[in-house]
């Protein structure tokens, strides 16, 4: 008790009281922290898709953080593993649903070049701004009610959806955007 020790490796298995690593040896523990990082991978799209992605140092930008530009003809989309944000549930409920809406044709995609001239606007004001991760292109986080405001405006939702006096001084709630999905 008291003291920690930080021991970088690979566990080979869980025993009683502690880890055996790869390299055979055994390690006394109380408690273990599993620090395994997180990198993405797509390399369960076929190879011309994932060329056609342009993954950089800091992550996969694309149109509204779930349409990629450069394949937007093979009706492709990420709902939710590329967006962070504060209230992740209800925000990929709003991406579940504009997807599912630009899939029946009640929302349309602007062109390829709109859609990565306002890629590269989102780059440029995070890197302007955003200390360097390997996900920040996924990062919504703080701004994510002027987000779904985005995603609402797209689907000719109304993005005020509370009483004036709420809308100045409370914070949006997942039922703040009851009603959106609606059987079409």
């Amino acid at each position: 008790a008291g003291k920690l020790k930080g021991k970088k490796g690979t566990v080979a298995g869980m025993v009683k009281g502690g880890v055996v690593t790869e390299a055979g040896e055994s390690i006394n523990a109380d408690l273990i922290i599993c620090a395994t990082g997180f990198r993405k991978a797509y390399d369960y799209l076929p190879a011309k898709v994932q060329a056609a992605l342009t993954v950089e140092d800091d992550g996969l930008y694309l149109y509204r953080h779930c349409i990629p530009a450069a394949v937007r003809d093979i009706n492709l989309a990420f709902c939710g593993s590329e967006c962070a944000s504060i209230s992740n549930i209800m925000t990929y409920y709003l991406h579940a649903e504009y997807i599912c809406r630009i899939l029946s044709g009640y929302v349309s995609l602007p062109d390829e070049g709109q859609m990565r001239a306002e890629c590269d606007t989102m780059r440029a004001w995070k890197r302007k701004w955003m200390p360097m991760t390997a996900n920040r292109a996924s990062l919504v986080l703080l701004h994510q009610t002027h987000y779904h405001d985005q995603l609402l405006r797209d689907m000719g939702e109304q993005p005020s959806r509370k009483g004036c006096l709420s809308e100045l001084f409370c914070p949006y709630e997942p039922q703040d955007y009851a009603g959106i999905m609606k059987s079409k």
